[in-house]
């Protein structure tokens, strides 16, 4: 019985080698952070872009993705944090990915969003910072080039039985505004990720 015991044990313990061994990340299982930094400040993100109510978008997001797994507090008022994180999005650019030989129509487009994020304690010391933080997508732009399957789409705000009555135009603002908002979420994790989490 004892050794039947002793290799379920170790079986047990290969597996959760092989798993930490290949990427999996478990959130929420500790921080970088200084033991002192327990309460963030998260305010409006700065927008040096012209993509309106993207600030919003990402400010939300990050409260969101730095409340969710326990790790910190998220409070509302700078006299109440131990530290601040400030982000600011730099620039949003678009780049055409593919077109339509025959008539230059863009298929699909790329959108990067570029920003700047340092995490300070509220006495100013530098915490973490990355001023080059870069997250980018790809969204169709015609009703033939749009994956309605897709977890972009499906998560959006246009239904596919509302593609046949849009435009290109409206078509293509409206991907890239899902877009964006994917991006907010990705922006997030990542800075979450790198300011946080241990590495493993």
């Amino acid at each position: 019985m004892a050794t039947k015991k002793s290799v379920i044990l170790s079986f047990m313990a290969i597996c959760i080698a092989s798993i930490s061994g290949c990427g999996y990340t478990f959130y929420g299982s500790g921080s970088v952070l200084p033991p002192d930094i327990k309460r963030i400040y998260i305010p409006m993100v700065e927008n040096n872009s012209t993509e309106g109510g993207l600030s919003a978008v990402l400010t939300e997001s990050l409260q969101d993705q730095f409340e969710r797994y326990g790790v910190v507090t998220i409070v509302g008022s700078i006299s109440d944090a131990d530290a601040v994180l400030r982000a600011r999005i730099v620039k949003v650019t678009t780049d055409t990915r593919s077109v339509v030989s025959t008539s230059d129509t863009a298929l699909q487009q790329d959108v990067k969003l570029a920003l700047s994020v340092d995490l300070r304690r509220v006495t100013g010391s530098v915490l973490w910072r990355n001023p080059n933080l870069e997250v980018s997508k790809s969204y169709g732009t015609t009703q033939d080039s749009v994956v309605t399957s897709s977890v972009g789409f499906t998560g959006g705000s246009i239904s596919p039985s509302d593609l046949s009555s849009l435009g290109n135009r409206e078509i293509a603002r409206g991907q890239e505004r899902q877009a964006l908002n994917a991006l907010a979420v990705d922006a997030a994790q990542k800075i979450y990720e790198a300011a946080v989490m241990p590495d493993f």
